[in-house]
């Protein structure tokens, strides 16, 4: 009995003392993080705590509406669910090898000769066991708990992948509904293109029977009037696909419903502050998400080194015997030390293959950081530019028109013939729909940049999410 309490005690001493420490709180990236973006943002202040969705900032409640039908049924977010119900499974499985197992066993055996004797009361025999068997490995070295610490942070690194997938789907949605409200306004504008062309060509061909132009003059209109009508086609199955993506989007069965009836394109608010290159750390969840996965490979580390050293076991058992009842009771104590004398080095490859995972890891934890700053970066320059650019679309088209204007009186005075109207035409109407596609430009832009920072998105509880799907 005094050899066993010393055996605890020594257990107690050096119990979970981990020899492969785990510093959570270390610098793990390996890029130099910029102290500020070369491209530089003015406007709206985002503040310091993002405790709103960045579709608000757009101001639309369709687009909203979408947005959060879209995050509460959408399929592939209920796949995240479910891997995060994995994940917090083998989490508690990690977790339970801490304790001691209790198991039991019981049966009962009833054992007879075959033979009948009117004086042998023995030639039929009953016996009953009941049994308790108490296990606890020690986690001398810190391999379990390693291990356990492990798994909760690959829980976190999942929950950090679905709030992921929630902001890539968020801004899906909305350039998805964009796209739509471009598509429509430019259905708008090629039919009111049509209208034009059918009264020039009206115009042309009364001239041409009066003798005062040619009939180059009516087969050119006709040609862009037919080829005005050839977009309508193809402007139209345009829209009918983006429809049915938003459907797949949201959830639902393609061709479920029109969702998206108007086509204002209103251009956003103004570029808000981005902050620092130090924020995405903590704003971007797949950011967050590689960072957790590093710290998990490196328990990892920590208990493929541990499984190179003893193990110790405890543990008892209890057991009753007895014909037929319970009658005897026999109790055993035990303490096991097993420990690896040869595997041809097959532990001391586990432990350089899990270092070099945690190597690739930190790489590839690094790299993604500077993807981040690339795709920050690459939304500011973009949003810039395609501000510019509609600038000197909406006034080139001014400035067409004005052509146009200038062309057709003088066409009709008879001082000129039908070209000048026609080139001008064509450039007006190929302007027009320039200036369609440059305002979803800007607001693509700016769906863009957010995916880029992160959000912001308020972190949503995966775990409510989970209660409501079942």
């Amino acid at each position: 009995m005094k050899r066993l309490q010393w055996l605890c005690l020594f257990v107690c001493l050096i119990g979970g003392c981990a020899i492969h420490p785990v510093d959570e709180d270390a610098q793990r990236l390996q890029a130099d993080v910029p102290p500020r973006f070369s491209e530089s943002a003015t406007g709206a202040v985002l503040p310091e705590e993002w405790n709103y969705f960045w579709w608000e900032t757009f101001e639309d409640e369709d687009l909203n509406r979408l947005v959060e039908s879209g995050l509460a049924a959408n399929f592939e977010l209920r796949q995240y669910i479910a891997r995060i119900e994995q994940a917090t499974a083998l989490a508690r499985q990690a977790g339970a090898r801490l304790y001691p197992s209790l198991d039991f066993e019981a049966d009962y055996e009833l054992e007879w000769d075959g033979e009948t004797k009117a004086d042998e009361s023995r030639d039929l025999q009953d016996t009953a066991d009941l049994g308790f068997l108490l296990r606890w490995e020690l986690d001398i070295w810190g391999r379990l708990s390693s291990l356990r610490r492990a798994e909760k942070l690959e829980v976190q690194a999942t929950i950090e992948d679905w709030l992921g997938a929630r902001l890539l789907l968020s801004t899906a949605i909305a350039e998805t509904y964009f796209e739509i409200q471009e598509q429509r306004r430019q259905l708008e504008v090629i039919r009111e293109q049509i209208k034009t062309n059918e009264t020039l060509l009206k115009l042309t061909s009364l001239r041409f029977g009066q003798g005062q132009s040619s009939i180059v003059d009516v087969l050119q209109q006709r040609e862009q009037l037919e080829a005005t009508l050839a977009r309508v086609p193809q402007t139209e199955a345009r829209i009918g696909q983006l429809e049915y993506s938003l459907d797949i989007l949201l959830g639902r069965a393609p061709g479920e419903g029109n969702y998206v009836t108007s086509n204002r394109l209103e251009r956003p608010s103004p570029l808000p502050s981005v902050g620092i290159p130090a924020s995405l750390l903590t704003r971007r969840p797949d950011l967050r998400a590689a960072q957790k996965r590093v710290l998990a490979f490196d328990y990892d580390v920590g208990a493929a080194v541990a499984d190179q050293l003893p193990t110790l076991t405890l543990g008892g058992d209890i057991e009753w015997t007895g014909d037929p009842g319970f009658g005897d009771a026999v109790t055993t104590l035990f303490a096991g030390l097993a420990g690896p004398l040869f595997d041809a080095g097959k532990r001391r490859s586990e432990v350089a293959f899990r270092k070099a995972r945690l190597e690739e890891a930190l790489a590839g934890y690094s790299d993604r950081y500077l993807t981040a700053l690339f795709e920050v970066e690459a939304a500011l320059l973009e949003e810039r530019k395609n501000a510019e650019q509609l600038v000197l679309v909406e006034q080139q088209l001014v400035t067409a028109q004005k052509l146009l204007s200038e062309a057709r009186n003088r066409y009709s005075q008879g001082l000129t013939d039908y070209l000048p109207v026609f080139t001008s035409l064509s450039i007006v109407q190929s302007l027009e729909r320039d200036v369609v596609s440059a305002r979803r430009s800007v607001l693509s832009a700016r769906v863009g940049l957010h995916r880029a920072l992160g959000g912001p998105m308020l972190n949503a509880d995966p775990y409510v999410m989970v209660s409501s799907s079942k």
